[in-house]
Protein backbone atom coordinates (compact mmCIF):
# COMPACT_ATOMS: atom_id res chain seq x y z
CA UNK A 1 0.00 0.00 0.00
CA UNK A 2 1.11 3.57 -0.60
CA UNK A 3 0.18 6.87 0.98
CA UNK A 4 -2.18 7.53 -1.93
CA UNK A 5 -4.28 4.42 -1.31
CA UNK A 6 -7.86 5.09 -0.26
CA UNK A 7 -7.49 2.97 2.88
CA UNK A 8 -4.82 5.26 4.37
CA UNK A 9 -5.97 7.42 7.26
CA UNK A 10 -4.15 9.07 10.15
CA UNK A 11 -4.92 8.01 13.70
CA UNK A 12 -3.97 9.49 17.03
CA UNK A 13 -1.50 7.60 19.18
CA UNK A 14 -4.30 6.67 21.61
CA UNK A 15 -6.43 5.34 18.75
CA UNK A 16 -3.60 3.34 17.22
CA UNK A 17 -2.65 1.74 20.58
CA UNK A 18 -6.18 0.99 21.79
CA UNK A 19 -6.16 -2.55 23.17
CA UNK A 20 -2.40 -2.97 22.70
CA UNK A 21 -0.45 -3.26 25.96
CA UNK A 22 2.73 -5.17 25.22
CA UNK A 23 5.61 -3.65 23.31
CA UNK A 24 9.04 -4.53 22.02
CA UNK A 25 11.29 -1.57 22.80
CA UNK A 26 14.57 -1.36 20.92
CA UNK A 27 17.57 0.79 21.78
CA UNK A 28 21.13 0.86 20.45
CA UNK A 29 23.81 -1.14 22.22
CA UNK A 30 27.09 -0.08 20.63
CA UNK A 31 26.72 -1.06 16.97
CA UNK A 32 23.63 -3.26 17.28
CA UNK A 33 20.04 -2.70 18.35
CA UNK A 34 18.59 -4.80 21.16
CA UNK A 35 14.91 -5.13 21.97
CA UNK A 36 13.07 -6.29 25.04
CA UNK A 37 9.38 -6.80 25.88
CA UNK A 38 7.76 -4.19 28.12
CA UNK A 39 4.23 -3.52 29.33
CA UNK A 40 2.79 -0.10 28.54
CA UNK A 41 1.99 1.67 31.82
CA UNK A 42 0.55 4.87 30.35
CA UNK A 43 0.35 7.39 27.55
CA UNK A 44 0.61 11.14 28.03
CA UNK A 45 0.33 13.14 24.82
CA UNK A 46 2.97 11.71 22.49
CA UNK A 47 4.95 10.08 25.29
CA UNK A 48 4.69 6.39 26.22
CA UNK A 49 5.52 5.35 29.77
CA UNK A 50 6.91 2.01 30.94
CA UNK A 51 8.06 1.04 34.45
CA UNK A 52 11.59 -0.40 34.26
CA UNK A 53 14.41 -1.35 36.62
CA UNK A 54 17.38 0.98 37.04
CA UNK A 55 19.51 -2.18 37.54
CA UNK A 56 19.10 -3.23 33.89
CA UNK A 57 22.22 -2.49 31.84
CA UNK A 58 20.21 -1.05 28.97
CA UNK A 59 18.37 1.35 31.32
CA UNK A 60 21.69 2.47 32.79
CA UNK A 61 23.02 3.14 29.30
CA UNK A 62 20.03 5.39 28.55
CA UNK A 63 20.31 7.37 31.76
CA UNK A 64 18.48 10.67 31.88
CA UNK A 65 19.71 11.66 28.43
CA UNK A 66 17.92 10.99 25.18
CA UNK A 67 18.55 7.79 23.22
CA UNK A 68 17.07 6.82 19.84
CA UNK A 69 14.36 4.24 20.28
CA UNK A 70 12.07 2.02 18.20
CA UNK A 71 8.89 0.63 19.75
CA UNK A 72 6.49 -1.88 18.21
CA UNK A 73 3.13 -3.21 19.36
CA UNK A 74 1.19 -6.07 17.81
CA UNK A 75 -1.81 -8.27 18.30
CA UNK A 76 -1.66 -10.88 15.53
CA UNK A 77 -5.02 -12.33 16.59
CA UNK A 78 -6.61 -9.01 15.59
CA UNK A 79 -4.14 -8.16 12.80
CA UNK A 80 -3.18 -4.93 14.60
CA UNK A 81 0.40 -3.65 14.25
CA UNK A 82 2.01 -0.35 15.27
CA UNK A 83 5.61 0.82 14.73
CA UNK A 84 6.87 3.97 16.46
CA UNK A 85 10.16 5.85 16.34
CA UNK A 86 11.45 8.44 18.77
CA UNK A 87 13.73 8.85 21.74
CA UNK A 88 13.82 7.34 25.21
CA UNK A 89 14.93 8.60 28.59
CA UNK A 90 14.87 7.05 32.07
CA UNK A 91 13.24 9.18 34.77
CA UNK A 92 13.10 8.93 38.55
CA UNK A 93 9.80 10.74 39.14
CA UNK A 94 8.01 9.40 42.21
CA UNK A 95 4.73 11.16 41.39
CA UNK A 96 4.69 9.64 37.91
CA UNK A 97 5.64 6.22 39.29
CA UNK A 98 2.70 6.37 41.69
CA UNK A 99 0.34 7.46 38.90
CA UNK A 100 1.50 4.56 36.67
CA UNK A 101 1.60 1.92 39.41
CA UNK A 102 -0.55 -1.17 38.94
CA UNK A 103 -0.87 -4.49 40.75
CA UNK A 104 0.97 -6.10 37.82
CA UNK A 105 3.99 -3.86 38.47
CA UNK A 106 4.18 -5.40 41.94
CA UNK A 107 5.39 -8.64 40.32
CA UNK A 108 8.60 -6.85 39.26
CA UNK A 109 9.20 -4.35 42.06
CA UNK A 110 8.99 -4.30 45.85
CA UNK A 111 6.33 -1.60 45.82
CA UNK A 112 5.90 1.95 44.58
CA UNK A 113 8.79 3.14 46.74
CA UNK A 114 11.33 0.67 45.35
CA UNK A 115 14.42 2.84 44.69
CA UNK A 116 15.17 0.88 41.49
CA UNK A 117 12.00 1.88 39.64
CA UNK A 118 12.43 4.20 36.70
CA UNK A 119 9.92 5.48 34.17
CA UNK A 120 11.08 4.84 30.65
CA UNK A 121 9.59 7.77 28.73
CA UNK A 122 9.48 7.16 24.99
CA UNK A 123 8.84 10.41 23.17
CA UNK A 124 7.23 9.38 19.90
CA UNK A 125 8.27 11.42 16.88
CA UNK A 126 6.57 9.43 14.14
CA UNK A 127 4.82 6.14 13.57
CA UNK A 128 2.64 3.95 11.41
CA UNK A 129 -0.13 1.44 12.00
CA UNK A 130 -1.60 -1.45 10.04
CA UNK A 131 -4.81 -3.32 10.76
CA UNK A 132 -7.28 -5.55 9.00
CA UNK A 133 -10.15 -7.80 10.08
CA UNK A 134 -9.09 -10.14 12.90
CA UNK A 135 -9.37 -13.87 13.39
CA UNK A 136 -8.77 -16.64 10.90
CA UNK A 137 -11.84 -15.82 8.83
CA UNK A 138 -11.01 -12.11 8.90
CA UNK A 139 -7.46 -12.77 7.70
CA UNK A 140 -8.75 -14.99 4.91
CA UNK A 141 -11.26 -12.32 3.88
CA UNK A 142 -8.56 -9.64 3.93
CA UNK A 143 -6.25 -11.77 1.80
CA UNK A 144 -9.06 -12.54 -0.63
CA UNK A 145 -10.02 -8.86 -0.87
CA UNK A 146 -6.40 -7.84 -1.40
CA UNK A 147 -5.94 -10.47 -4.14
CA UNK A 148 -9.07 -9.15 -5.88
CA UNK A 149 -7.84 -5.56 -5.66
CA UNK A 150 -10.13 -4.65 -2.77
CA UNK A 151 -9.48 -2.99 0.58
CA UNK A 152 -7.38 -5.43 2.65
CA UNK A 153 -7.50 -3.27 5.77
CA UNK A 154 -6.24 0.10 6.91
CA UNK A 155 -2.84 1.64 7.38
CA UNK A 156 -1.54 5.10 7.91
CA UNK A 157 0.52 7.52 9.92
CA UNK A 158 0.18 8.31 13.59
CA UNK A 159 -0.94 11.91 14.30
CA UNK A 160 1.05 13.50 17.12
Amino acid sequence: MTATDTNTEARTLDEALQGLHFAMVGTPDNEVWKSRPLTLAGIEGSSLHFLVSADADWVQSIGTGSTRCGTTFSDPSKNDYVALQGSARALRDQGLIEALWSPEAGAYFEGKDDPNIRVLAVDVERGEYWDSPGGTIGRLLALTKAAAGGDPGKEGPIKL
